[in-house]
């Protein structure tokens, strides 16, 4: 119970009217209440209360004398008393997040949920991550049981698969902050049937990185086009390879692919309008082309790659080892590859965007990385909002996150960077040179880069490179596939 009483000085007043005494107790009694329990209208009408006890029960001139001495003190310490009540009695709300990513990547974003705790202390928030393998499958479940975290952490080609339980982030614009941070071309990949679902951490660029340790080494240039690639071959002992396999892990080969097969027929894989440019020839010369690549040992194959130990999310050991000498990542992840690679004694660099002889274009696109989004079944889509609001767009929590979730498309976030001298000279490199490369005629490229797609693009790899399938029965099935999602990718 907190009890209010008068000071010293204005009970001595108030008592020297002797006059009123009963008068100065019942002021007493009024103002010893337990306010802690009281809210913003009960004490409003407490003090009103207070003020006609007075004009009741004293004269004119008495009641002037001690409002003068008391007024200030009734007002400031029951209105102190019912800031105490109201902060005390706000409800405070839990939301979940959940994301995946190295230790490094955990860190930061504790820390900067820890940070965002501080400032909003009527918000705690529960962090739920773990590693890139079995993560979608997991966000399948809670999705579709209506259990998933208030804030998700998505791969934007899973966006599709999901658009039925996402929250239109539009409907909280102005907790967002979107129209003062993210352009409209950031954000049109990220729009299904005119529904916001998602907003980018970051611009994806996959280009090829090479360990420049092991190519000075073996005085190899860095490789600027798949024939120097190739090249590579005669200068790398026997149990090197030039490449990882792009294969490697799940959902990262279908970009190169996709690139691959723009360099060779300078066409996206499909019109404004979703219909297939590419025929089952372009698909063959794609897979022989591939094919070529592992025959040549150029890359290893799937079953190479499977038999190395390597775990979808881990680095492969072989990569580590110095072994499989370059390889195509995405720009949100490059930091994590260049720690690791330093740990074992080697410096990564950027080859850049290989060309090809002959090539009808860059093959170079980009599309959004991971997205924030707000699952359907949140109670506290708000709060959500708020969350995702600092993770992206406040300065310190960038400075916090740094590079582990990429250079940010936030435009306050990637200011943050830049003014703290964040943004390393390796990502900086890989911006400027993708966006000198990038092919605007490549823009619906990204709308194929689906879960779906992607499983079918492994499936047919894994089963060519197994031996299973030849390469015109790969090609076949890359067509049928990629022709059964004309309508759905749009």
């Amino acid at each position: 119970m907190l009890t209010i009483g008068l000071t010293e000085p204005i009970e001595n007043k108030i008592h020297s009217l002797t006059s009123q005494l009963k008068v100065a107790r019942t002021l007493l009694n009024l103002l010893t209440i337990p306010m802690v329990q009281a809210n913003i209208s009960t004490c409003k009408r407490l003090i009103l209360s207070i003020g006609n006890q007075l004009k009741r029960r004293v004269s004119k001139v008495y009641y002037k004398k001690i409002i003068k001495f008391a007024g200030i003190a009734i007002l400031s310490f029951s209105l102190a008393a019912c800031g105490k009540s109201s902060e005390s009695s706000a409800k405070t709300e839990e939301i979940r997040i959940s994301w995946w990513g190295g230790d490094a990547r955990n860190k930061v974003m504790q820390e900067a949920i820890t940070a965002f705790e501080k400032e909003n202390p009527t918000i705690k928030v529960k962090a739920e991550f773990s590693g890139y393998g079995g993560y979608q499958e997991k966000m399948t479940t809670q999705l579709s049981g209506g259990t998933a975290p208030d804030v998700i952490r998505l791969d934007s080609m899973w966006l599709n698969q999901y658009k039925n339980q996402l929250v239109d982030l539009e409907t909280l614009s102005k907790e967002l902050a979107i129209s003062t941070n993210f352009s409209e071309e950031s954000l049109i990949s990220l729009k299904y049937d005119d529904h916001l679902l998602g907003l980018p951490l970051s611009t994806n660029y996959r280009p090829l990185l090479y360990n420049k340790t092991v190519t000075d080494q073996f005085n190899i240039e860095a490789p600027q086009s798949w024939e120097d690639l190739i090249a590579m071959r005669e200068k790398l002992p026997d149990d090197y390879y030039p490449a990882a396999n792009f294969f490697g892990a799940k959902y990262g080969s279908p970009i190169v692919f996709f690139q691959i097969v723009a360099q060779q027929t300078g066409l996206p894989i499909s019109d404004e309008n979703g219909k297939l440019n590419y025929t089952e020839k372009d698909f063959l010369t794609l897979v022989n082309f591939y094919h070529q690549l592992v025959e040549q040992r150029i890359i290893p194959s799937k079953k190479d790659v499977d038999n190395a130990g390597t775990i979808d999310g881990a680095p492969a050991p072989a990569l580590l080892e110095g072994k499989w000498v370059t390889l195509f990542e995405f720009i949100a992840n490059v930091n994590t590859i260049k720690s690791q690679l330093e740990e074992q004694g080697f410096e990564l660099a950027l080859a850049g965007y290989p060309s090809m002889s002959n090539e009808k274009s860059t093959g170079v696109w980009t599309k959004p990385s991971m997205v924030y989004s707000i699952p359907t079944s949140s109670k506290h889509q708000k709060a959500a909002a708020k969350l995702i609001n600092y993770l992206m767009n406040d300065s310190e929590a960038n400075k916090i996150q740094k590079l582990e979730n990429g250079v940010p498309d936030s435009e306050s976030g990637k200011q943050a960077l830049e003014e703290s001298e964040l943004i390393t000279p390796l990502a900086t490199e890989i911006l400027v040179e993708g966006e000198k490369k990038v092919d605007t005629n490549l823009s619906t490229m990204y709308r194929w880069d689906t879960a779906k797609l992607n499983d079918a693009t492994l499936d047919i790899i894994t089963r060519l490179d197994y031996g299973k399938i030849d390469t015109k029965q790969a090609a076949k099935e890359f067509y049928q596939a990629f022709k059964e999602e004309e309508d759905s990718v749009n």
